[in-house]
């Protein structure tokens, strides 16, 4: 079995419902994979590719299409780069939308709702920075992982400040 990549912004990732973790065959490369993902913006009717050609670029380069929806800008185009053609998404109701902080993206880190805010001790922090970034004040009883008005958590890589992102079904 090879080594599976490591992703900086999605460090998280074989813990998600990202990857498929069965046997498939990569539409980039034509090797076996035991673990893949299944989903890309482009064109093509995208089922397997395995995690070395996204880590790679390769993917995005052969399809002609990226990982992730919309995210906020850094100043870097290598970390666009990084983000957009080698990084998988999230799920999420209205499509990712990537957090940045310190001119660099954030880690994401997973779904979270109120309740596990709350139990790592950060739910005030995170609701004042999400409240500001959105402009009004959020209902944070709304909030619940996977739930209809769902909550994405990520971390700055550079400072460790927690960000919250939400959408709803």
């Amino acid at each position: 079995m090879r080594s599976r990549p490591i992703f900086k912004y999605h460090p998280k990732l074989y813990e998600s419902d990202v990857v498929t973790f069965e046997k498939g065959t990569c539409q980039c490369c034509g090797r076996e994979t035991d673990a893949y993902i299944s989903s890309m913006y482009c064109i093509a009717d995208i089922d397997c590719l395995c995690l070395e050609c996204v880590a790679s670029g390769r993917a995005a380069e052969k399809f002609d299409g990226g990982f992730v929806q919309y995210a906020e800008p850094v100043s870097d185009p290598e970390k666009q780069d990084e983000l957009f053609h080698r990084t998988p998404g999230y799920i999420s109701w209205q499509g990712e939308y990537w957090l940045s902080c310190c001119d660099d993206y954030c880690a994401f880190l997973g779904d979270v709702g109120t309740e596990e805010l709350e139990e790592m001790g950060i739910v005030d922090e995170v609701f004042a920075d999400f409240n500001a970034r959105i402009g009004e004040e959020f209902d944070r009883e709304d909030l619940s992982e996977n739930g209809v008005m769902a909550g994405y958590l990520f971390q700055c890589l550079h400072c460790k400040k927690y960000h919250l992102w939400a959408d709803a079904d």
